[in-house]
């Protein structure tokens, strides 16, 4: 199940003690494999900004970074496991209340 097929489903209201753990799982699961990715975009960052020149600012090759397809993945990333993150939380209070 993709992210954001999880999201939609974990929005309803009534779902089961069973469903919410396999949500629960499954979110766990996806957010591990983006901790994972992000891992490897941000060796590739730190390598990044090695390439830096004597001519160009920090700043500039912080912005060439975010600009690139690796950049933008890594800000994309970092968004979907702050929301996966809270998600989580909800789901284990959600559990929670019902044991």
């Amino acid at each position: 199940m993709k992210l954001t097929e999880l999201i939609l489903a974990v929005k309803v209201k009534n779902l089961s003690k069973e469903q919410l753990e396999n949500y629960r799982t499954d979110m766990s699961d996806i957010f591990a494999q983006m901790q994972l990715e992000m891992a490897e975009l941000e060796k590739f960052e730190a390598l990044w900004m090695d390439t830096k020149t004597p001519e160009q600012s920090v700043a500039e090759i912080k912005i060439k970074w975010k600009a690139s397809k690796d950049g933008q993945r890594l800000i994309v990333l970092k968004r979907y496991c702050l929301a996966t993150k809270e998600l989580l939380n909800s789901l284990k209070s959600r559990l929670y209340s019902i044991y």
